[in-house]
This record gives structure tokens, C-alpha cells and sequence, in this order.
């Protein structure tokens, strides 16, 4: 444990490297995101400002512009993350090393697009709502926590099977009309809305949407924070059992090419 810690700080500014690299050869990547992005919330916005609607309505429209901004880079960093986990894990493995930095970069890259977006969403905000920078900080932390843990999760099962990109494309599809993006829970909750919330993606991005328009609402749920925070742990403990799956796989394969070319 010791020497692998020692190991990867020696490797550090070469993983350093490898991740400036990685990110300089995908920049389009993340700047074709940025501008579709914009360019939709530009539009919505604009729209909404020449719309006599109440502030109460508008609001809730610009709930739905941060969820959608929040669903929409969240996906798309976590898939972009996930795959580029799964192609640099042999190589990286094959030094000792982890492709994890580049995992840190991606999900720091996509949880600032999303910031940014969200915070050109809250200049069109009505006057009468406030929105809170503290709450807005904590969601945006537990974020990036999940994009990391959540990517190198579905990194090493990419590693070992071949439909995780079908699988992912179809959580995104499910996981769009399960969240509050078309629908916006609203103050009574019910047995419905109390289940959907155990879904760690509602949690978010309802506490991102939430702290951008309505303020520090969602800080006072003090249960869900914990239930979110057991909901990482669990799946950093996932990660590590399969990292061991994996690299041992991955050698059973070696072993089995080697002996079938020996022979």
C-alpha cells in the first residue's frame, strides 16, 4: 500500500502529463458542448424575457433550464470520462499507474460548463428570489465526487464488457423522466417524490436548480446529504473490489493469448 502510494507520487507529474495531453487532444470536445449549451440556454432565455409571464412561472422555467443544463454535462462528461478511463487503464496499468487524474480533469472541466452556464441562467432570475453561493458550492462539490466515482465505475466495467455504452445511453433515456426536469417536485412531497429523491442523480441536480433560483431550500435536508455521502462511499467500495476484477481478468486473458501462442 505504502509503495503504491510512493509509486504514483514519483508518477505524479508524468500522470500530469499524460492528463494536459489527453485534455489539449479533446478540447473540441468540451467546447462544442460549452457552445451547443449556451447557445440553447441563450435562446431559452432570451425567449422567456419577452414572454408576460409571472415570476412564480418563470421561475420554474429557469428550474428547468439549470436541471436540463446540470443533466445534460453531467451525462456527457461522465460518458467522455468513462470511456477515456476504459482506453488508458491497460496503458496506465502497464506502469503501475492510474488514469484517475485524467478522470479529476474531465469531471473539474464539465462541473465549471455547467457553473458557468448556471450562473448566466441566474442573471434572468426574478428579483424576488435569491439564490444561495454556499448551497450552490456544496451541490457543485458533491458533483464533481459523483462524476469521478461514477466514471471510474463504469470505466472498468468497460474495460471487461462491450455493451456499457448501450447500457449508459439507456439510464440516460430513463433517468431523463425521473428526474426534475419535465416535472418539478413541489413543496408537499409524497411517497413518489420521497422515492425518486433516492435516485443520487435527482439529488443533484435539484439541489444545483434549487440553490441557482430558489436559494438554500435543499441545504436543510440533512438526511439526503448523508444518504448521498453513503451513496459515494458505497460506490468508491465498488470501485476498489472491481479494480481487483478487473486487473485480474485482464491477466487471465494475458495468460491465456500467451499459452495459445505457445502452443
Amino acid at each position: 500500500m505504502i509503495d503504491n502510494i510512493l509509486l504514483y507520487i514519483k508518477l505524479f507529474p508524468s500522470l500530469i502529463k499524460f492528463t494536459k495531453q489527453r485534455i489539449i487532444d479533446t478540447w473540441k470536445w468540451f467546447a462544442f458542448l460549452f457552445i451547443v449549451e449556451l447557445v440553447l440556454v441563450l435562446i431559452a432565455l432570451i425567449t422567456l424575457s419577452f414572454i408576460e409571464i409571472e415570476d412564480i412561472s418563470k421561475a420554474r422555467w429557469l428550474y428547468r433550464i439549470v436541471a436540463m443544463i446540470t443533466f445534460a454535462t453531467m451525462f456527457a462528461t461522465i460518458f467522455k470520462s468513462f470511456k477515456e478511463y476504459s482506453q488508458d487503464y491497460l496503458i496506465t496499468k502497464s506502469f503501475q499507474s492510474t488514469p484517475l487524474i485524467t478522470t479529476v480533469a474531465n469531471a473539474l472541466i464539465g462541473s465549471s460548463i455547467c457553473c458557468i452556464l448556471s450562473i448566466i441562467t441566474l442573471l434572468f432570475k426574478p428579483v424576488n428570489f435569491d439564490a444561495s453561493f454556499i448551497a450552490f458550492i456544496v451541490f457543485y462539490i458533491m458533483m464533481i465526487l459523483f462524476i469521478i466515482f461514477i466514471s471510474v465505475t463504469l470505466g472498468l466495467l468497460d474495460t471487461i464488457y462491450k455493451n456499457m455504452s448501450m447500457i449508459f445511453w439507456l439510464a440516460v433515456v430513463i433517468n431523463f423522466f425521473i428526474v426534475p426536469i419535465i416535472f418539478i417536485p413541489s413543496a408537499n412531497e409524497n411517497l413518489m417524490i420521497q422515492l425518486l429523491k433516492l435516485n443520487p442523480l435527482f439529488y443533484l441536480i435539484d439541489g444545483l436548480a434549487t440553490s441557482t433560483i430558489y436559494g438554500v431550500v435543499n441545504m436543510y435536508n440533512i438526511s439526503y446529504h448523508i444518504y448521498f455521502i453513503l451513496i459515494i462511499v458505497t460506490i468508491g467500495a465498488i470501485n476498489f473490489m472491481l479494480m481487483r476484477y478487473v486487473a485480474h481478468s485482464k491477466y487471465k486473458y494475458s495468460s491465456n493469448i500467451i499459452a495459445t501462442k505457445n502452443k
